[in-house]
């Protein structure tokens, strides 16, 4: 039951943070501000995350997704990480299994890339003069370095973590 609540919760909260990266996405009011939350998403497993905090708090206080600027990117001072967990202010309890690190740039896109034998930025979503992909700059590579050392998941981590088992004798679509 823990592992389905957390699986729901982390990758409803991954989904949201995708896909709410305006300039005005709690994420991008934390990059500038230090701090921002916003609730919960209204999904049915969220809720019922919430409502277990609720029980195992005693407390009905809300529960909401707490943002907080790790750092700014000294070669792209625009851009930075935040990390994100849940935390219920009436009993003031943060829950970071619930949550996790992004980085992000104050208009709410990814940091910009390098290329294999350029020092020149490109954008995320870009391809290489070579056909290949943008990596993340060694800043960058380094920020998530010392969140997996400080206990966070890398992707890789967190699909082994959280992806659909194979039932016994069958396959997971």
């Amino acid at each position: 039951m823990k592992r389905s609540l957390a699986l729901l919760l982390a990758v409803t909260l991954q989904v949201a943070a995708h896909a709410q990266m305006s300039p005005d996405s709690p994420m991008v009011q934390a990059l500038r501000n230090g701090r921002a939350s916003t609730a919960l998403p209204e999904s049915q497993g969220a809720q019922l995350v919430a409502q277990k905090i609720q029980q195992q708090t005693k407390s009905q206080g809300e529960v909401t997704v707490a943002f907080v600027r790790i750092s700014r990117f000294s070669s792209q001072p625009r851009c930075g990480r935040v990390g994100y967990a849940l935390f219920q202010a009436s009993s003031n309890t943060y829950w970071p299994q619930f949550g996790g690190q992004m980085n992000v740039c104050d208009d709410g896109t990814p940091p910009l890339r390098s290329c294999k034998g350029s020092t020149a930025l490109v954008a995320a979503e870009s391809q290489c003069s070579d056909g290949t992909f943008p990596v993340d700059t060694h800043e960058i590579k380094a920020a998530i370095a010392k969140a997996v050392e400080g206990g966070s998941m890398t992707g890789g981590q967190f699909k082994a973590q959280f992806a659909p088992r194979p039932k016994k004798g069958g396959v997971t679509k």
